[in-house]
């Protein structure tokens, strides 16, 4: 403290020592100040860093996190700008997630290299980064354009400062002031804690996310497996189905063509014919259903793409017909065969025929579908194309159809598996499935390339079949459906062959121990004894018997049934069947 005055003072030891206590006094309470001032700038410091630490924990979303963080930097340290930058998986960049401050514009646009900048630098180093002028300083290194855009900014003093986890770094918070500012250690001390509550937000946010994708993913599974499991129910249902259609089916038309190679009345041969065409159809029909849920491993071979698309028709064309939706084919003549699978093929066009059906029954009443097939200009491809006029796929949706579980239908009305099992399918036969859409038009065009040496593969037309007679010898029917055990019997006992019957598969291996058979026709589902074990003990006794067997059945979908029949190699003759391809069955076993 100085005094002055305009004439010389001189003061007693009184007044001096009064002096002294008053300026001893006044110390003491500049000291206080000073000390309460700091006191309640560290009490700020502290209440500002615990709201920031209450917000950053409140969300799980890393966006929301770093624009808090930005924010409550820029505030605590009353910084130009202030900018979050996390580490590109990619490249390794860093690029600003969130910006704050008056030049928080021109800091969202920098990007910078591992090592570039005072963020780069921090995220290296691993400890806070300062520097008084990055434009000028030697230890900083900037891109020309990171430079340029820096100087037309309002700051110059910079702070980085990592975002460090348990065991990485993530990324750097970045701090720009204006020229000639200063950072205390109290306020990077500050920074560097918030940063860390940061990163510890961050991580959690990571980890949440980890979580909720391995939970969308398990629902996706459990989506899968319940799907799997119905369509593993259903094919069991159309197996057993079929097969109980299959046997009467059998009679009607066995029975109906041995009349017709009959002298018969010409006022009963029309009702019979149509009879045996009838037949015929709902036969076409079950055999589509057993081919769709059958449940094997692909089998590449020569396939026909008119025909696939015609058996699939066959499944919908009803049901079409009384949705007042026509079908108009297209098919294009001498259609050069591709090398598929016809039941994986199948589920194709069935897939995108039901998606046409319920788009269009969803925006009109009626409508047309047509099914087009085409060659390519070069011969190399055959193009399949199922063309509806319903209301089209939304734009924004239109990239997403071959998405698995993405549906435009409501909840409950799909799974959103169809077309993405259908892409699936087509790529890994070597095509494309691509589709174009617009209201009022949309378009699923199937690509396959051409079989090679399509020409030489296709098989030459079947003549009539050839029938030989049983004069002198003995077979054995082995079937419970008493009246397609008549059925076979009669067939047999026409062209001369002497026959035995059983109801199952343990009665005919008893009649096979004490009779030499010249030929055996067996069933697969029996209720006493089915036809795979009578046959492994029937051939255990005697080998050469595997070569005398025909089975009959009505249940190829069943997956075991179908396995026994490809490893035992035996003649195996489809349910319902014509009595003229039977008895060529018979020839091929027995000649």
């Amino acid at each position: 403290m100085a005094l002055g005055h305009t004439e010389p003072l001189r003061f007693g030891k009184d007044t001096r020592d009064l002096i002294d206590l008053f300026l001893a006094q006044a110390a003491i309470a500049i000291q206080n100040a000073r000390l309460f001032r700091e006191a309640k700038q560290r009490r700020d410091v502290a209440e500002v860093l615990a709201r920031l630490a209450r917000e950053l924990t409140s969300t799980l979303e890393v966006e929301p996190i770093a624009k808090l963080l930005a924010r409550g930097a820029a505030e605590l340290v009353n910084a130009r700008a202030a900018g979050v930058f996390l580490i590109e998986p990619e490249d390794g960049s860093l690029r600003a997630t969130a910006t704050y401050g008056a030049d928080a514009d021109i800091m969202r646009e920098l990007i910078f290299k591992s090592g570039e900048g005072a963020v780069g630098r921090a995220i290296v180093d691993r400890r806070i980064v300062t520097s008084a002028d990055i434009l000028s300083d030697p230890a900083i290194q900037l891109a020309a354009w990171v430079r340029e855009r820096i100087r037309s900014s309002g700051y110059r003093v910079v702070v980085g400062v990592p975002l460090l986890t348990h065991d990485r770094v993530i990324g750097a918070l970045g701090l720009g002031a204006e020229p000639g500012s200063t950072f205390s250690r109290e306020e990077l001390q500050t920074l560097e804690a918030l940063a860390d509550q940061a990163a510890l937000a961050f991580e959690n946010a990571r980890l949440y996310a980890s979580a909720r994708d391995s939970l969308v993913r398990l629902g996706e599974k459990q989506v899968q497996l319940v799907q799997a499991a119905k369509m593993s129910a259903l094919g069991q249902l159309v197996s057993g189905v079929a097969h109980e259609l299959n046997n009467p089916l059998s009679v009607i038309v066995g029975y109906g063509q041995l009349l017709l190679a009959r002298e018969v009345p010409t006022a009963v041969l029309r009702p019979i014919e149509l009879m045996v065409s009838q037949a015929d159809r709902m036969a076409k029909i079950v055999r589509n259903l057993l081919l769709f849920a059958r449940q094997r491993p692909a089998e590449r071979t020569t396939v026909n793409m008119n025909e696939v698309l015609e058996q699939t028709l066959a499944l919908r064309i009803n049901q079409l017909t009384v949705s007042g939706i026509a079908v108009e084919k297209k098919f294009a003549r001498g259609l050069p065969p591709v090398l598929a699978d016809p039941h994986q093929l199948e589920q194709v066009f069935l897939n995108l025929l039901l998606n046409a059906e319920q788009a269009m029954l969803e925006g009109k009443t009626g409508g047309r579908i047509i099914l087009n097939t085409t060659v390519s200009r070069d011969g190399r491809m055959v193009h399949a194309e199922v063309i509806d006029d319903g209301p089209g796929i939304p734009h924004d949706a239109l990239s997403h159809v071959f998405e698995p579980f993405f549906s435009t239908k409501p909840v409950g009305s799909g799974t959103g598996l169809g077309l993405s099992v259908s892409y699936g399918i087509v790529e890994e036969h070597g095509g494309h499935l691509v589709v174009e859409s617009r209201p009022g038009r949309t378009v699923f065009r199937l690509e396959m390339p051409v079989a090679q040496s399509a020409a030489a593969q296709r098989a030459a037309p079947a003549g009539s079949p050839m029938i030989v007679t049983g004069e002198g010898r003995i077979a054995l029917v082995v079937e419970d459906e008493a009246s397609v055990l008549d059925l076979i019997v009669t067939i047999l006992s026409q062209t001369g062959w002497r026959v035995d019957v059983a109801t199952g598969g343990r009665e005919g291996l008893e009649r096979v121990r004490h009779q030499r058979y010249d030929l055996i026709v067996s069933d697969i589902r029996m209720p006493d004894g089915d036809g795979e074990s009578f046959y492994r003990a029937a051939t255990q006794d005697d080998p050469a018997l595997g070569q005398r067997f025909i089975f009959i059945t009505g249940d190829t979908a069943n997956r075991e049934a179908f396995s026994f029949l490809k490893d035992a190699g035996v003649l195996i003759l489809e349910k319902p069947f014509q009595p003229t391809f039977f008895l060529d069955a018979v020839r091929r076993v027995t000649s």
